[in-house]
């Protein structure tokens, strides 16, 4: 019981980071006289975490662990280079399409997820006898 509520905190933790990280690329300076929050970001970087906290209360074990800390250190990598080695600059739209097509990759998680609710393992009240 302790490692699965010690691997939900991670994969909760995974979902708060991602929220940080787009916070962090979507806030941009605006001239240099203040910040300007791009909605567009926020929404796209949001996604592939949306999909990932659909699929993590519905499945147990490392798998979740390891496919939100692949998800986070991906992201991390794309806001490190498109907010802060490039100043922000976003013509190229990567800064929107990395996070779609993480989320798109997550997409059988989240389908194993539904298929199998209780993780391939059903609640003690459900076992047939």
């Amino acid at each position: 019981m302790e490692t699965q509520t010690s691997s939900r905190t991670l994969a909760y933790a995974v979902i708060v980071l991602g929220a940080v990280l787009t916070f962090a690329a979507a806030v941009v300076p605006y001239y240099g006289t203040g910040y300007q929050l791009r909605f567009g970001v926020v929404l796209a970087g949001l996604t592939p975490y949306f999909i990932y906290a659909l699929a993590v209360p519905l499945l147990r074990g490392a798998l979740t662990t390891t496919v939100g800390l692949v998800l986070v250190v991906l992201h991390a990598a794309l806001v490190i280079r498109e907010r802060f080695l490039q100043g922000a600059d976003y013509s190229d739209g990567l800064i929107y399409i990395g996070p779609l097509l993480l989320a798109v990759v997550l997409l059988p998680l989240l389908w194993r997820a539904l298929r199998e609710p209780w993780g391939g393992e059903l609640p003690a009240e459900r076992r047939p006898h």
